[in-house]
């Protein structure tokens, strides 16, 4: 590599660090009226640069000098600076990408590779974090069944064993577990109506309750909804032996059993950030295939953000003509990895029809989000005649260093835009749910528009926090018309004006959930300090991650339980209707690292999720686990290994 980036820790306070970069040229050509390009998830202050110049949007960074425009051959160009910060803690913390750029009064930019090297920490190593697994158990189903009774004797699935033909409730189920047992036997698997695997109705049993009876001649599955007979599917699927050592001998053999069972929380939910970096279809199903074989039912989909427009939108294709994309001569400049090129990808509407269609048939109900006002960059520079009022000179800076994201709630075309977005939006995907976001709008904004200011005038508004509910309100709106129901962050009760029909999601803390319980809105609880999936798992710093939230070890995934502190008799327990996990995926751009920051914890959050608290039981659980890495090991995912 002819060029190189040295990234150091050269001093570090309670909430301030400062930093040194160094810029070689290693080859044997002058570089002239260079500019070096990068990325790092933390702000520069402009003014504390010790030598050039710094520009910086989201994570991008540009770096020039004007007192020294040539970059010599085997020289090099040394600045400082400083970001206030916590002290970094983890290598993902630094420089992620660089590229450099040669006379920069070229309009194109045409990137030049640079090697950045790991960042120096100036702190001890620390050994990895390690979780002992005792041996696993005879079953292994996570998670935990309320009830499993060992019956004597196998059931030998050969290649005579058919599926019974289902009734309507479970015909997603039966089409899920066929589709498995053909990859697993390499060959048709039939359903007619002689098979010897049943799905059976009982209208009795509670909605997504099952019992699964296995004895040896036949298997019989049975609930009384479409979510009972997946759960069952589920199990099923996990005593299937991993290792297929017994279909030499023409039959797998399954524990017989008699497993009833239902969920704790009636929502367990996934979400996914596609909008950061763009995952393919592939990958997702792949991802809805695992929350169903561990009973999640909820896939919620991040489609939109600063960073991407994901979802194709017939009302307005320039959203991902132009918003699905970045690179250093797109509109949307680079932001977190593969800078140095055109980077992107959105999902078509035929797209999404497949994997809705694929994520139903496993119980799983996709809730897309479209996030609004805040987070809406790539949604403005695809629209800006109709999203951009010139004459407001607000200035803000979000919490991802964006100073221009949030759409304006006294423009006519903001409502035009999320009326016709979240039409689309409704008739596209069948949940009677939508998200809209609702956070994270900076300080500042709006206080310096003119036509803001009448808008709040005009109905009173004292706070311009209260033209963030104005806007949420519009899209509840919308969304009641076409019969969904809305979500949204916990920031959406900002302005108090959406209605208590809305459910929020409460992600900064599990005392804002709280709050919101007791307000009397249904509460999600995703809490980042318990079930974001892109802290890091371990304390040394070469783990893959984040830390603003903490660390988060799979041993503190398992403990956590929703408001523990509060009586149980308490009626803010009878709003949390759910515990949801996420991945957001700033610095997740490939299967490899997707797979490692999601396996094991999600299993432990299958378990919180499904659970009654009073039977969890983390070393039983811990043996379960290492009964699933066998499954894990064949379904060739990249988990992160325990021990």
């Amino acid at each position: 590599m002819s060029y190189r980036v040295d990234f150091t820790v050269i001093s570090k306070a309670e909430h301030e660090s400062r930093f040194a970069l160094t810029l070689h040229n290693l080859s044997d050509q002058p570089v002239e009226k260079w500019s070096l390009h990068f990325v790092i998830n933390r702000w520069i202050e402009p003014t504390s640069v010790l030598n050039g110049q710094v520009k910086q949007l989201g994570s991008y960074c540009v770096i020039t000098s004007e007192e020294l425009p040539l970059l010599a051959s085997n020289s090099h160009f040394y600045t400082e600076f400083t970001m206030g910060t916590a002290p970094f803690t983890l290598h993902d913390d630094g420089i992620q990408e660089a590229f450099l750029v040669a006379n920069t009064s070229v309009g194109f930019i045409k990137p030049l590779p640079v090697e950045v090297t790991c960042i120096d920490l100036g702190q001890p190593a620390i050994d990895r974090f390690t979780t002992k697994l005792p041996p696993a158990k005879a079953l292994n189903i996570i998670p935990m069944p309320a009830s499993v009774t060992p019956l004597s004797g196998r059931f030998k699935l050969t290649q005579s064993t058919a599926i019974a033909s289902p009734n309507a409730l479970a015909s997603g189920a039966a089409r899920w577990l066929q589709e498995e047992l053909t990859e697993l036997l390499h060959d048709d698997f039939p359903i007619h109506r002689d098979g010897n695997i049943h799905y059976q109705a009982h209208p009795e049993m509670a909605e997504g309750a099952y019992r699964l009876l296995i004895e040896q001649d036949n298997i019989c599955l049975q609930a009384s909804s479409k979510s009972g007979f997946t759960h069952a599917t589920s199990s099923l699927l996990q005593l299937l032996p991993a290792n297929p050592e017994h279909y030499a001998a023409a039959a797998y053999s399954i524990p017989m059993v008699d497993i009833q069972d239902q969920p704790h929380y009636p929502y367990r939910g996934m979400m996914l950030d596609c909008a950061r970096h763009f995952h393919s279809i592939k990958r997702l199903k792949h991802l809805i295939a695992q929350l169903a074989r561990y009973k999640f039912n909820t896939f919620h989909w991040h489609l939109t953000d600063d960073e991407g427009w994901r979802i194709e939108i017939d009302a307005y294709p320039e959203l991902t003509r132009i918003g699905a994309w970045r690179g250093p001569n797109e509109v949307l400049l680079p932001q977190f990895t593969t800078i140095n090129q055109r980077y992107g990808g959105y999902y078509s509407k035929q797209d999404a029809k497949e994997l809705i269609a694929y994520a139903s048939d496993r119980g799983i109900t996709i809730i897309p989000e479209i996030d609004i006002p805040g987070h809406c960059r790539a949604a403005i520079k695809s629209l800006p005649e109709l999203l951009v009022d010139p004459e407001d000179k607000s200035q803000y800076r979000s919490i991802q260093n964006y100073p221009d994201n949030v759409l304006s709630p006294a423009l006519k075309g903001t409502y035009t835009f999320i009326s016709n977005v979240l039409t689309e939006i409704c008739e596209l995907f069948p949940a009677p749910f939508v998200h809209i976001g609702g956070d994270e709008v900076p300080a500042g904004v709006w206080t310096d528009s003119e036509a803001c200011q009448n808008l709040m005038d005009q109905h009173g508004y004292q706070d311009p926090k209260e033209l963030q509910g104005h806007l949420l309100r519009f899209a509840e709106e919308v969304l009641q018309a076409k019969g969904k129901q809305m979500m949204g962050w916990e920031e959406a009760t900002d302005g108090d004006k959406v209605s208590k029909k809305t459910t929020i999601f409460s992600w900064r803390s599990e005392n804002a959930g709280l709050i919101c319980a007791q307000q009397g809105y249904d509460v999600v609880m995703q809490p980042a300090q318990f079930t974001y999936l892109d802290l890091a798992q371990g304390y040394s710093a070469d783990e893959k991650g984040v830390d603003w939230a903490g660390k988060l070890p799979l041993d503190d995934v398992y403990q956590y339980r929703p408001l523990a502190e509060l009586a149980p008799e308490d009626p803010a327990h009878q709003q949390i209707i759910g515990i949801q996990t996420a991945l957001w995926c700033e610095l997740v751009n490939n299967q490899s690292r997707f797979e490692y920051m999601i396996y094991p914890r999600l299993l432990a959050i299958s378990e919180i999720c499904w659970s009654n608290p009073q039977q969890r039981n983390w070393d039983d659980f811990k043996a379960r686990l290492n009964g699933q890495l066998k499954y894990l090991d064949k379904a060739g995912i990249n988990y992160r290994h325990c021990e």
